[in-house]
């Protein structure tokens, strides 16, 4: 019988009003947004871009952040223009830090279909990492555990179970009938996050 960690204790993570905070209905712009930036420094990527109202909904009806269009309204508020500057071919990868090229190219290796993306798809994937705090090439490489196609039944979850026990070479009574799944909503889903990224579902260790 494989045993797993106890459960992470969840931390509810609370921001303090803001007056420049925008609702579903508004998006800051120009030097709104970039004060509202200023103002919010210690938030995550994440917090700043539903704060200043870059939001989507995605496939399962839940709301998430808009990063794409987050980050073309930074660079036009600083007056960049993001078509010709910011993610030019090649010109957003010699912009990163050598940290973040070593996780671009950990990335890169591990999910071949990164070559094909846009640069400020990749941004956005590496800002969603690091909202799990994966920001370095070994902590990709510690966390990051599975990789499988997004489905509106949430089926892809149930699979990652059934793939990790066969790779962990667990030995299960042929007759036995088990509902992955459900395994996932009990247990799994405490030690393993995803993030849902360009019709995939990646799957990564909690503890790294």
């Amino acid at each position: 019988m494989i045993s797993l960690p106890n459960p992470p204790i969840l931390k509810t993570m609370t921001t303090a009003a803001h007056s420049d905070l925008a609702t579903k209905q508004e998006r800051l712009v120009g030097e709104e947004l970039l004060a509202f930036i200023r103002g919010n420094e210690s938030m995550t990527k994440q917090q700043q871009c539903n704060g200043a109202g870059y939001i989507k909904t995605l496939k399962d009806g839940s709301i998430g952040c808009n990063y794409t269009d987050f980050y073309m309204a930074l660079l036009e508020a600083k007056g960049i223009d993001p078509n010709r500057d910011a993610f030019a071919d090649g010109a957003w990868y010699d912009k990163l830090s050598t940290q973040d090229k070593d996780l671009y190219d950990m990335i890169e290796e591990r999910c071949e279909e990164f070559t094909k993306l846009s640069g400020e798809q990749c941004q956005e994937f590496m800002d969603e990492l690091s909202d799990l705090g994966i920001t370095t090439a070994e902590h990709f490489e510690d966390a990051f555990c599975h990789q499988a196609s997004t489905r509106h039944d949430e089926s892809h979850l149930g699979d990652f179970v059934e793939a990790w026990h066969d790779q962990m070479g667990t030995e299960l009574p042929e007759y036995l009938v088990i509902d992955w799944q459900e395994t996932w909503y009990r247990c799994y889903r405490y030690d393993i996050n995803t993030i849902d990224f360009d019709g995939d579902t990646y799957f990564f260790y909690n503890h790294f």
